[in-house]
């Protein structure tokens, strides 16, 4: 790849990183909804969260034995219609209560009588378009029972520890019971003997993270030839780590006429765009740096593939439609193996790994969530994305990596003297500003909340999900499953 002529690239536009308020709030897209629905009660009630609870222990059962062998460890039968228990079951400092086991334990008083509710799929819409696709099965596979078990001291959550045999603290939020083994799906690989390559150009825009590079060290492990977006500062470090992690066969590095600006990476994007633009491209993809892997859920399995045909798929399912203009796999730390979902999820925002198609009437802009800025502007328009859950992202959270933003503006602009910064750990203020622009941006659907010792924007996507997928006048979809090619594998790495 390293050959290939490097074509001569300018920026087609000034970058705006909408740090000007007034005119973040003049913007023609602010509030542009009047062609949907008015949905202000609606964001009144979707804004409401529930209190978080501290001090409780989510425990999931498989089975009815599971459950009964937890009873008889905590000394107490937890009948069908108990939600929670408090362990111990009464506080020491008020009564001297000692645990004790059961044995010969009721296995009915364990079990509701009322047969399971089936509910229908509310996602059915998926299976008229989800053809010649790798198959997906998701089906819903929940736990037998999942009991609240509340803990008052630190001391008790030692001591329920004890009793059932895990290590668990006060940060523990959820466990099974009996301990969940790690199984082999570390070692569980979808692959394809021709390596299939995706259409189009992949870039990632880099800033600081030549020590890490993880999503060049995957794409790689995929034979994927890919540019990387640099600033010139870095050039001479990340030249190194190209060898150092044996990278270079399949990374070309574009250096970008700009650096340290301060606006985030939509700049480094759309020169991207524009460099795809100039090879003839017709779409392409755009990543963050910190994405480790990439997965295909199947069979409420998340196992990684290590081949360019989950990208390959994914650009053949858009490329059906002539209204969708960006799309991408959805986090893996947001799907639940045992849940159900439809293997795709329409008109909602896009992150970290998106296709976008060239002629999209919109580029990035502004400072902060110019991926969700872009994406809603998009969806105003009243075209359509896709984000997939039938492939999926390894990413690492926000801040948590060195290098890219986190120093940059994240931290910097809201640390006060004195606060200390740790990596993996948000700063209570590093994120408002981060959030406020995008509500200033699109007042009609957000708004700004707290939540989890920090702040966070809320979307509203309930308005697009008019936006309807529709299908190019000379696509005819095959039916049936397509795979393309990939086969699981059991024994990756060995």
């Amino acid at each position: 790849m390293n050959n290939t002529p490097k074509p001569v690239v300018e920026e087609s536009a000034e970058y705006d990183n909408y740090l000007d308020k007034t005119r973040r709030l003049e913007d023609e897209y602010s509030s542009s909804l009047t062609k949907f629905i008015h949905i202000e009660d609606a964001l009144q009630d979707q804004t409401k969260t529930k209190k978080r609870t501290d001090n409780l222990v989510y425990v999931h059962f498989r089975n009815v034995d599971d459950l009964a062998e937890f009873c008889s460890m905590v000394g107490r039968i937890i009948h069908y219609k108990d939600k929670e228990i408090y362990y111990p079951v009464a506080s020491a400092t008020i009564f001297d209560v000692e645990e004790s086991t059961l044995t010969n334990i009721d296995k009915n008083l364990l079990v509701s009588p009322k047969p399971k509710i089936i509910r229908s799929d509310p996602h059915a819409e998926w299976r008229k378009h989800w053809k010649h696709m790798p198959e997906f099965v998701q089906e819903e596979n929940p736990p037998f029972r999942t009991v609240h078990v509340k803990i008052r001291t630190k001391e008790d959550y030692e001591k329920f520890g004890k009793c059932i045999n895990q290590n668990i603290n006060e940060e523990t939020k959820a466990i099974w019971h009996p301990k969940l083994e790690i199984t082999a799906n570390r070692k569980l690989r979808w692959m394809d003997d021709s390596w299939t390559l995706p259409e189009h150009p992949m870039y990632i825009v880099s800033k600081g993270r030549h020590e890490s590079m993880h999503t060049s060290r995957s794409l790689a492990r995929m034979r994927i030839p890919h540019y990387i977006i640099i600033e010139p500062q870095d050039e001479e470090n990340y030249e190194k780590a190209l060898d150092e992690f044996d990278i270079r066969k399949y990374v070309t590095l574009i250096i970008a006429p700009f650096s340290n600006h301060g606006d985030g990476p939509g700049r480094a994007r759309n020169f991207a765009w524009d460099h795809s633009i100039s090879i003839g491209a017709t779409s392409h993809w755009v990543f963050d740096d910190n994405i480790s892997d990439f997965y295909r859920l199947h069979e409420n399995k998340r196992i990684r593939f290590e081949s360019g045909a989950g990208f390959k798929a994914m650009e053949d399912f858009v490329a059906r439609y002539d209204n969708v203009y960006i799309a991408g796999p959805q986090y893996r730390f947001f799907i639940a193996p045992d849940q159900k979902y439809p293997p795709y999820v329409a008109n909602t925002r896009i992150y970290s790994t998106l296709l976008i198609r060239n002629d999209c009437p919109h580029r990035w802009r502004g400072r902060y969530n110019e991926d969700t800025d872009i994406c809603l502007r998009v969806l105003k328009d009243g075209h359509c994305t896709i984000q997939f859950n039938a492939f999926m992202q390894g990413k690492a959270a926000t801040q948590t990596v060195k290098g890219g933003n986190t120093a940059e503006f994240y931290h910097s602009e809201m640390v006060e003297d004195g606060d200390e910064i740790k990596l993996g750990q948000y700063h209570e203020k590093g994120t408002i500003n981060k959030s406020q622009m995008l509500v200033d941006m699109h007042p009609d659907v957000t708004r700004l909340v707290f939540r989890y010792g920090r702040w966070h924007h809320w979307v509203n996507y309930s308005p697009f999900k008019a936006n309807k997928l529709k299908f190019k006048s000379d696509v005819n979809v095959a039916a049936g499953d397509n795979n393309y090619g990939m086969y699981l594998i059991e024994n990756y790495g060995e």
